[in-house]
């Protein structure tokens, strides 16, 4: 490949490193290949102080061509104080306009944290804005208090914690996309986990490719080798965080009038062997998430109070974002999608169960008239209140529930490779034609045909390619693809959400290394050295979560108590995490939350507009729709944060149909000062009049869904210590009721018939649904 890359400079289809030089009147931005064999040059204009112009140079150039003209363009100058070389550097991030200038923000230092199948991934260690016009063409306003304050928000996101990228895979995919998707041409910047899509938007739209910059991916990456039976393996944990609706804990909860969620966290598993980047090895990859609960409601954060009372700010009979966020997860992952909700069931101060009841009754609604195969899995466990127990086993009970999810939903399997005899298709930016590399998009297995279907994505199109493997070659041979999603919840989605992830990590690890040949059986034990590395991955990874929306790293007893940490020293460092989280939320966070929005373009400053810093919510910014007067319109629709509309199956949208918000404060909002959310919510609702939570009792008597109308395939775990209690499967069946064995049991091959049947199913209905639920909720 790199020779001939030598003698074709179309086949160095991405340029990885730059140099950055200036004259008085432009800025020249020389790229160059990975081998430094082919440059490009994008010049600049720095003679406007508000305008943007770029152009981009169609000519491949040599080392001595480019050397030629960096002379000639230095002595044209030579008037003006000539060329002068700025800073080299590894891609341009994006570049931003506040008040008057643009800047041009540039990844100065990279280093490499990862490799996915010969593909290099970097993260960023340090980067540098710089203002484009010259000094001499600038006003007043480009050194304004303000225009200075935009800079320094701007510059509190730091762009060297937890963001990382690929030149040559599209990081920002699953690997199962990846390796189904058909025709890609250049890196996929409109997907909802690349968070600099605005910031690249410019110089992506004027050069009309993205050879010059890099899609950044905000969330967690982690790489570990392991070595099984002798045998290298790679394992990847790789966390993407969702840019719409993003935020801090208590500015950012549940879900808008798009239906998108916060803390919405896509988690990819991927476990590959070292011979996976020249065709010869295999490869696995399980995708699982979390999001918050997808209802309207909030916390207002308190300096007074720890644990602010939550609010359900708005009450939909027709669930409506909730059915939007469903139709969402349905499009990205297909069926079935299911639910594990792990808030608390009893409390003394009613908080986390007001949710609970809500979520129940939103999922039931959802759930009628809807064909079985694509309803939603609900399942309601009380993480707490069994934890609390001195013999629970957490980790057990979770990791059932995770085996059960992936027999629902599969995983991604590369199947037994084979050789391709045909030259893969060269790319631009995701190509991977590396030495020795694996090109993703006809990679092992033969998927070459199956990628030739265009909706190969689609949820009808994986469960299609599913059926297809499955029938033609054994397990071992045949590639098997992921068809659905168990999406994870908590409160935060953070310390709870984490213990069960990594369950649900633990027990897919154990099937992949099963289906790749390395182990005998489907499952890991959990005091295993290789279960232990994992845990330490997804411990990792929850830490970089929790600081990233909570501000504190993630509380952990379940994984310290399972590593044989000394139980006081653990009190005192989650006694620790607890108070850094507090300040965090109560004093810096609005200032975070004001980065944030800046930096993803829900907020654009303009002369005679309120500043950021003076609107005392950002709730409309999250739900305005493209052409708003509160956006700017120099960009395009299509890159406005929130307008990915999405076309799913059955339950989905239908075409041509949108969402426009209630048009609260719209005309007056630059100019009106809301001294809270209430006073927002309450102008955005005043249309909608007598809606309320009913209670069971209403319900009963209207005919209504409660809880005893939940869809036959909803189901809560109810824990009695110290054993479980079950009623009813789907179709209303009665069973009665059977005493199961202690929880511990589970661990060590019991196969009572009635611990069996507790597990045999995702499709279960709590037997106490009437009398549990109205002796709770009128306490």
């Amino acid at each position: 490949m790199a020779a001939a890359e030598a003698d074709d400079p179309s086949l160095a289809a991405t340029l990885e490193k730059f140099r950055l030089y200036e004259t008085r009147a432009r800025f020249y931005v020389i790229g160059s290949s990975r081998e430094k064999r082919w440059f490009r040059v994008l010049k600049i204009d720095r003679s406007e102080p508000s305008e943007l112009n770029v152009s981009e140079d169609p000519v491949w150039y040599s080392l001595q061509e480019v050397k030629s003209l960096l002379q000639r363009i230095d002595e044209g100058n030579r008037s003006t104080g000539g060329l002068t070389f700025v800073t080299k550097a590894y891609g341009i991030a994006g570049c931003i306009k506040f008040l008057e200038s643009y800047y041009l923000i540039l990844v100065t230092k990279r280093r490499q944290i990862g490799c996915i199948c010969g593909h290099a991934i970097y993260c960023i260690d340090d980067s540098q804005m710089i203002t484009i016009p010259h000094s001499s063409v600038q006003t007043d306003v480009a050194t304004s208090k303000n225009e200075l304050r935009y800079k320094k928000l701007l510059a509190s996101v730091d762009l060297t914690k937890d963001f990382f990228y690929s030149y040559t895979y599209p990081i920002m995919q699953s690997l199962q996309q990846n390796v189904t998707s058909a025709g890609i041409k250049e890196m996929p910047y409109e997907n909802l986990f690349v968070w600099n899509t605005f910031l690249t938007e410019p110089i992506r739209s004027r050069c009309r490719n993205t050879l010059w910059t890099v899609a950044l991916v905000h969330g967690h990456f982690k790489q570990v080798r392991l070595s099984i039976f002798g045998r290298e393996i790679n394992v990847v944990l790789i966390s993407r965080r969702s840019r719409h609706f993003a935020g801090t804990r208590y500015l950012k909860r549940g879900v808008n009038d798009h239906g998108k969620v916060a803390n919405d966290v896509e988690t990819e598993q991927i476990v590959f062997e070292e011979e996976a980047g020249s065709l010869k090895g295999r490869m696995s990859a399980v995708v699982q998430m979390r999001g918050s609960i997808p209802l309207f409601w909030s916390q207002e954060a308190s300096r007074l109070s720890p644990k602010p009372d939550i609010f359900v700010q708005r009450y939909d009979p027709t669930y409506e974002a909730t059915k939007l966020h469903f139709d969402d997860l349905a499009q990205r992952y297909g069926h079935p999608i299911i639910i594990l909700n792990l808030i608390k069931t009893v409390e003394k101060r009613p908080r986390e169960m007001m949710l609970r009841r809500e979520y129940f009754n939103a999922v039931g609604y959802l759930n009628q008239n809807v064909p079985e195969e694509k309803k939603l899995r609900f399942i309601h466990w009380d993480f707490h209140k069994f934890a609390k127990s001195k013999s629970a086993n957490v980790l057990g009970v979770l990791g059932k529930v995770a085996g059960e999810a992936l027999d629902l939903t599969g995983f991604y399997y590369s199947g037994k490779p084979k050789v391709q005899k045909k030259r893969s298709t060269q790319l631009s930016r995701t190509s991977t034609a590396r030495d020795g590399s694996l090109d993703i998009r006809v990679g092992s297995g033969d998927l070459s045909r199956l990628s030739s279907n265009a909706d190969a994505l689609s949820s009808t199109g994986f469960q299609d390619i599913r059926k297809e493997a499955n029938k033609q070659e054994p397990l071992g041979d045949a590639p098997c693809y992921q068809t659905g999603v168990l999406r994870t919840n908590c409160i935060d989605c953070l310390d709870r959400t984490n213990v069960a992830q990594y369950a649900y990590g633990l027990a897919a690890l154990g099937r992949q290394l099963h289906a790749m040949g390395l182990t005998h059986v489907p499952n890991i034990h959990p005091d295993s050295s290789i279960a232990s590395a994992l845990m330490e991955m997804y411990q990792s990874m929850g830490d970089a979560l929790a600081h990233q929306y909570g501000g504190s790293a993630a509380h952990n007893t379940v994984f310290t108590e399972r590593q044989g940490k000394w139980k006081a020293t653990t009190q005192s460092r989650e006694f620790l995490k607890s108070i850094k989280r507090y300040y965090s939320n109560a004093y810096t966070d609005g200032e975070k939350q004001d980065a944030i929005n800046l930096f993803l373009g829900y907020f654009q400053p303009q002369e005679g507009k309120p500043a950021l810093w003076e609107l005392d919510t950002d709730y409309y910014l999250h739900v305005t729709t493209a052409g708003d007067d509160l956006m700017s319109n120099s960009y395009p629709s299509s890159c406005a944060p929130g307008n990915n509309a999405f076309m799913g199956s059955g339950a989905a949208l239908n075409p041509g149909t949108t969402l426009t918000p209630v048009p609260a404060c719209k005309e007056d909002y630059s100019r009106m000062k809301l001294t809270s959310l209430d006073k927002l919510m309450g102008m955005t609702c005043s249309s909608i009049k007598n809606v309320r939570l009913h209670c069971d009792a209403d319900l009963k008597l209207s005919g209504g869904v409660g809880t005893s109308g939940m869809a036959p395939d909803a189901a809560e775990i109810q824990l009695k210590s110290p054993n479980w209690l079950f009623g009813q499967r789907k179709h209303t069946e009665t069973i009665p009721s059977k005493r199961v064995a202690p929880v511990e049991n589970v661990n060590e091959g019991n196969k009572d018939e009635a611990t069996t049947s507790l597990y045999g199913e995702l499709n279960w209905l709590s037997s106490s649904s009437e009398s549990c639920e109205e002796d709770i909720f009128r306490r």
